[in-house]
């Protein structure tokens, strides 16, 4: 497998072509993603570990019979994937209310929810992706209505198990994104799943939750921990 050219470049990653037309590789970055009104920030080691939990969870969801593009790893940084026909639409789905979920909808932040939430935008290019309902899916013409359907059981499937997943590491699951396309003709998980599309808190003794503040390089040992934590213990 020969890495070609960059395919596309993101603001925490980039897809090269191989000599495989039917896989990519992504190669994760150091850097944050992009927040609006915020400089750019780097913490070393940060693609290394997202590549390592991205891996794990691509293969643990595989074991759930969970289908995805993921491949194996290529190297501390990389993932063999296969090359999809991305959905341009992010999904979005709480457990607990969130501090942008609770200013939205004036509800309490950190409340669990008796319910996931699940939300849907249009990735369109643009920093403020709006939201959108599977309506909007099809008059825009992003995806029929069998895609739609594996969309959101493949999504409130993830939810099920990554939630039990957390929980036996004393770990909550606050929210998550996933991307989505169509492969093998098939509906498959893309993207990755890492600590740049997942926001996870800790667990108290009292069973009381503990915001982990992560997502800049001042957050280095909150990364190591979560490392640590997710992949000490695999089952």
């Amino acid at each position: 497998m020969d890495i070609q050219e960059m395919l596309v470049e993101g603001s925490s990653k980039k897809v090269y072509a191989t000599n495989q037309s039917d896989q990519v590789v992504l190669t994760l970055s150091d850097a944050f993603p992009l927040v609006p009104g915020k400089k750019k920030e780097t913490m070393s080691d940060k693609a290394a570990i997202n590549n390592a939990i991205s891996a794990f969870v691509f293969e643990y969801l595989e074991s759930y019979n969970v289908p995805s593009h993921f491949i194996k790893t290529v190297d501390a940084k990389s993932f063999l994937a296969r090359k999809l026909d991305m959905i341009p639409i992010v999904v979005t789905v709480y457990n607990v209310s969130s501090r942008q979920l609770a200013e939205r909808f004036g509800i309490e932040a950190g409340k669990v929810l008796e319910f996931p939430v699940v939300e849907m935008y249009f990735k369109n290019g643009s920093e403020d992706m709006p939201m959108i309902n599977e309506y909007h899916a099809y008059a825009l013409g992003l995806c029929d209505r069998k895609e739609m359907t594996s969309i959101t059981r493949i999504a409130t499937k993830v939810n099920a198990v990554l939630k039990s997943f957390f929980d036996r590491r004393k770990l909550k699951l606050i929210n998550f994104r996933l991307e989505f396309g169509r492969g093998n003709n098939q509906i498959l998980l893309g993207d990755e799943v890492s600590l740049d599309t997942m926001s996870i808190w800790n667990v108290k003794e009292d069973g009381s939750l503990d915001e982990l503040e992560y997502g800049t390089k001042k957050a280095a040992n909150t990364y190591k921990d979560l490392q640590s934590r997710i992949l000490g213990n695999n089952q």
